[in-house]
């Protein structure tokens, strides 16, 4: 199975720009090695990228695997949840790369909203997570929630 060794960051603004009509653009590289069964089987897989805005310590990651229409639930620590700042996802086939290494570069779009007029610039600590799912896995989803009436009855 494939394997995520690095992820780095290009193109980081120096500026956030909190705007309704601002998308401020980061690229992530994903630098990613296949296991030779990879390549000889045709494996695809699904590269999954998440930005957050991290408050403290970081959210642990549930991830829902479900190949194209994967979502991260997250575990909050000391009360304070990230924020899910956006998601991008990219086909990979290991025949067609056929080689043992590959960098991924994906275009990811911060769009946050308006602040009010009395804020002012401030700095905030964002990071990335990167999920890899390959075509063979298990997966998952949830049902739209749904509404019942309990009766107490002895």
């Amino acid at each position: 199975m494939a394997k995520i060794k690095e992820i780095s960051l290009e193109k980081i603004p120096e500026f956030v720009e909190v705007s309704d009509h601002k998308k401020n653009e980061i690229i992530v590289h994903t630098q990613i090695e296949f296991h030779p069964l990879d390549v000889s089987q045709n494996m695809e897989y699904m590269l999954h990228v998440f930005i957050y805005d991290v408050h403290g310590d970081n959210d642990i990651p549930v991830l829902l695997s479900n190949w194209d229409d994967t979502k991260i639930q997250r575990v909050v620590k000391n009360e304070r949840k990230d924020d899910f700042l956006c998601k991008e996802s990219v086909l990979i086939k290991a025949d067609e790369v056929n080689k043992a290494n590959i960098a991924v570069k994906t275009r990811m779009h911060l769009k946050l909203g308006y602040l009010q007029d009395n804020t002012s610039v401030y700095s905030r600590k964002f990071e990335v997570f990167a999920t890899l799912i390959p075509a063979i896995d298990r997966v998952s989803k949830w049902s739209a929630p749904f509404e019942s009436q309990l009766i107490f009855t002895d």
